[in-house]
């Protein structure tokens, strides 16, 4: 592994870490704390940075949620020789200084995911990232269109801005959108 290598492992690892403490603390375990379940979360977080290829289009935190999780149910399953459970009693503690019910665990399905934020960044950043190949008036489309470091805006209102017609914003857009698609699926 070369050091820009490291590097951007490393990057991966720091920029997720909360994503590792969300999903550690799903987790109950009379032996181990929560501070341990991070910690094993984060091994597996650092070996799916290892795997991790982001030319494929998958999100980092979606490709390494089966690492974090494997890491942190071995460690329990070592432990206390059981398959690990989420937690569901206020008997079973998660951590030292947290008890969870399946109040707390059960899905809110009107709060956002705890992972949805970490998720949408780290596809902002890909974003970003790939509308450099654009030519400046693609860039302008393609930020405004999906909002990227600004608010979004429709095609009219873009078209308006650039001086273009609104049909003229769509092609621009497709054009884009093309480009985009084959330089990832040539990578």
């Amino acid at each position: 592994m070369t050091n820009e290598d490291k590097k951007q492992r490393d990057e991966l690892v720091s920029k997720n870490i909360g994503y590792v403490v969300t999903l550690a603390r799903q987790y109950s375990s009379e032996l181990l704390s929560t501070d341990d379940l991070i910690s094993e979360g984060s091994i597996g977080m650092i070996k799916a940075a290892e795997k991790y290829d982001p030319s494929r289009g998958k999100p980092f935190v979606t490709f390494a949620a089966p690492y974090i999780r494997h890491s942190i149910e071995e460690a329990i399953r070592k432990v206390t020789g059981e398959v690990p459970v989420l937690s569901t009693d206020e008997s079973l503690p998660v951590g030292s200084k947290n008890n969870y019910t399946l109040l707390n665990v059960l899905e809110d399905k009107d709060a956002p995911k705890a992972d949805h934020g970490v998720e949408q960044n780290a596809l902002s950043d890909d974003l970003v990232r790939a509308i450099g190949f654009l030519n400046e008036r693609e860039q302008a489309v393609i930020r405004g269109i999906y909002g990227v470091d600004e608010e979004r805006k429709t095609m009219a209102e873009i078209g308006m801005a650039l001086g273009l017609k609104r049909e003229r914003v769509r092609q621009i857009r497709d054009k884009a959108l093309r480009k985009l698609r084959k330089a990832s699926s040539s990578d």
